[in-house]
């Protein structure tokens, strides 16, 4: 099911507001009934498309996250290498799954590949953000090698 919202809005008054939408708000509610996530990973630096897109977070963000040791995102969730959720200088505009609902899903499949996004991928694992995982080979190599 998918959020008809961006996932960052520019202030916390537009995030409550556009969470009582009906189309939104009936998006919420399902979270509590999920029994299986697809997720991509992102990795710290966003892609070409995503920075294209509009979606990405702004420098300034990206220089903050990386401060608190940010290596990666799930659902716009920032974690650092351990997985721990990062206290990221806008998680109070953004709207999406709470961190602790997403883990509370049975099956949380990540899908992401490329060496680049390695570190993010092994933060994902540990942090309990995904149980399965879609990948490249040398990205599993990687992961098994450490």
């Amino acid at each position: 099911m998918f959020a008809p919202s961006a996932a960052l809005v520019g202030s916390t008054e537009l995030r409550d507001l556009l969470a009582r939408e009906p189309a939104m708000a009936d998006v919420v509610r399902a979270w509590s009934r999920l029994t299986l996530a697809l997720v991509g990973i992102g990795s710290l630096a966003p892609s070409p498309l995503l920075r294209r897109s509009g979606n990405a977070v702004t420098a300034r963000d990206q220089r903050q996250l990386k401060e608190l040791g940010a290596v990666g995102d799930v659902c716009a969730r920032y974690f650092d290498a351990d997985g721990d959720p990062v206290d990221a200088p806008f998680n109070d505009r953004l709207i999406g799954i709470d961190p602790d609902r997403l883990r509370a899903v049975e099956r949380r499949i990540g899908v992401a590949g490329g060496t680049d996004k390695s570190a993010a991928i092994r933060g994902a694992a540990r942090g309990r953000w995904i149980n399965i995982l879609i990948t490249d080979v040398e990205v599993a190599r990687d992961l098994l090698d450490d």
